[in-house]
């Protein structure tokens, strides 16, 4: 569920102007934080991570799982492929060209520091670096239909042969 408080027409407008929203109180506290993060964004396309945006919200929403809907309303509104976004007590990222396992992997990376810039070029790194994301699944679709295909002439040549047996 969105919170009441979450203008998600404002932080999909800003992050369609560079990618990075960033809390008012947040940017003013911190204020290189948005610029660093939008070289985080620029390192993330220019890698095989694909595009991204990042929203710093300044309080975390009473319930944390909230933060997981933001960012999918936001992904759903923009042309971006991946959304994070941070609160000062947690975060979510989600995708739509990486998978959840992956996700979740370089997401325990990014929430494991307060630093925002830190943990983006974390989740981005264990996202790109995951062997979740460099197994060939069409390949091990093939060979598990190989393997059932084999298993199942095996039984069938044995039921075969069981038959031929008892009607001897």
């Amino acid at each position: 569920m969105i919170p009441e408080n979450i203008d998600l027409k404002q932080l999909a407008s800003e992050l369609g102007d560079d990618a990075v929203s960033m809390g008012e109180h947040t940017g003013s506290q911190f204020p290189t934080l948005e610029h660093d993060l939008i070289n985080a964004v620029s390192t993330a396309e220019s890698s095989d991570f694909g595009s991204l945006g990042i929203v710093v919200l300044d309080d975390t929403p009473v319930v944390t799982s909230d933060l997981r809907d933001i960012a999918q309303e936001l992904l759903m509104q923009s042309d971006l492929d991946s959304v994070i976004v941070r609160a000062p007590l947690s975060g979510a990222v989600v995708s739509d060209v990486h998978s959840r396992a992956a996700l979740e992997s370089g997401q325990h990376d990014m929430l494991g520091t307060t630093d925002y810039v830190l943990g983006t070029e974390l989740l981005v790194q264990g996202v790109t670096d995951s062997w979740v994301t460099n197994i060939e699944w069409v390949q091990v679709l093939i060979w598990a239909l190989v393997f059932l295909l084999a298993v199942v002439g095996v039984a069938a040549v044995s039921v075969r042969r069981k038959a031929v047996f008892f009607n001897e």
